[in-house]
């Protein structure tokens, strides 16, 4: 495995402006992406696009049922958000209710990338952020967030990333994290980023090495006993190899140390 670590240059990065802001490709500097002025949409081939915000977040709120249609987005996957498709999916108070929040901007449609011909539909910060607010629990909806966001981070303590272009974004983008050692990632023999929250490793290790005391085992299983998805049980147990704490015996197969 390779420990990943911070980004000293910056890389060449591609421009090209689209209907809806700017499309960037490349490594982003730590400026940019820490910019207040402005949002930045990380799309599925790995570009970027920025916009303009249009105010500062949560200047507005949401209605009962713009917050319901929001968090049924967010349900869906990226890449699977293109309008075409998920208009289908609406009812007619809920298509009435998108167009509220697409003139709120709440909601857009971003042409770039795969996206250029169909679009897809982004969730702006201050919408995700709203639907996060408290609330009670018989109103508590399950956001399921991709694996590779940051907000799937700071919410399960772990996140996985499919290239290094990706793993370096983030980097640049939380420095400060990786710095502190509050967030440590690593690159594994699939060549896939797997990124801990250090509370997340203290949480679970002495479970993960309660487990393996009682014989070899899969992330599934381990997993399953101590009530952590999976990716999340092979992310702890990548940076325990990594440390020398616990051996992959065999692909997929872990052991005490």
């Amino acid at each position: 495995m390779q420990q990943m670590g911070l980004v000293d240059g910056v890389a060449e990065i591609k421009a090209a402006r689209t209907r809806e802001g700017v499309l960037l490709s490349g490594e982003l500097p730590p400026a940019l992406l820490s910019a207040s002025s402005i949002e930045i949409a990380a799309l599925k081939d790995g570009s970027f696009l920025l916009t303009v915000k249009e105010g500062a977040k949560g200047r507005w709120g949401l209605a009962g049922q713009e917050r319901e249609l929001v968090r049924k987005l967010l349900t869906i996957r990226f890449e699977q958000r293109i309008p075409a498709a998920v208009n289908r999916t609406l009812s007619r108070e809920e298509k009435e209710t998108l167009d509220g929040l697409m003139q709120k901007k709440a909601v857009q449609i971003l042409h770039g990338g795969k996206y250029e011909k169909d679009g897809v539909y982004n969730i702006s910060d201050a919408a995700f952020n709203a639907v996060r607010e408290p609330a009670s629990a018989a109103q508590t909806m399950e956001i399921q967030l991709p694996i590779s966001s940051p907000e799937h981070l700071e919410r399960s303590g772990w996140m996985v990333l499919e290239d290094e272009m990706s793993a370096k974004n983030f980097a640049n983008a939380f420095p400060q994290k990786v710095k502190s050692g509050e967030v440590a990632g690593l690159r594994a023999f699939d060549r896939k980023f797997y990124f801990v929250k250090s509370s997340f490793m203290l949480e679970n290790e002495k479970k993960i090495q309660l487990s393996l005391s009682r014989g070899e085992k899969t992330a599934e299983e381990i997993g399953a006993e101590i009530g952590v998805e999976a990716e999340g049980c092979r992310a702890i147990l990548l940076h325990l190899a990594e440390a020398g704490e616990v051996l992959e015996k065999r692909k997929g197969k872990f052991a005490k140390a």
